[in-house]
């Protein structure tokens, strides 16, 4: 029994370090409890469930932004369907600051381009948090 408490104290140990870790490397960055985070990586791209709709999004940096190209579509409901191809974003969002989307269903996407440019955290969150 005392094995089993201390390896679910030290795992407990390994996720707060791992948490402090992503807080810490990007102080502007307020992330609400209950948000889906992407860290994005230049080059690495990232797939986002937004309400009813589905998002792509990667990003490069360049002149000091995250030059972040995402494209946002209905989601996939089984059925092929060219209804709604997707439209997709080219922009560039400076160091600390970012790009919000917001979808139906009352969800919303925020990217978050890092100091540097040298990555984005990417978010999925309620708007209407008390939805009925």
């Amino acid at each position: 029994m005392l094995k089993a408490t201390k390896a679910v104290a030290a795992a407990a140990g390994v996720m707060g370090v791992l948490a402090a870790g992503v807080a810490s490397a990007e102080p502007l960055f307020h992330a609400q409890p209950g948000a889906a985070i992407e860290v994005m990586t230049p080059g690495r791209g990232v797939s986002l469930d937004i309400g009813g709709k589905h998002a792509i999004g990667y990003f490069v940096a360049a002149n000091k932004a995250c030059q972040l190209t995402v494209v946002i579509a209905d989601a996939f409901s089984g059925e092929a369907s060219l209804d709604s191809p997707g439209t997709r974003f080219v922009l560039p969002v400076s160091a600390g600051k970012t790009f919000k989307v917001d979808a139906s269903a009352g969800q919303s996407a925020e990217f978050f381009c890092g100091l540097g440019a040298a990555r984005m955290i990417a978010r999925v969150y309620d708007r209407a948090p008390y939805k009925s």
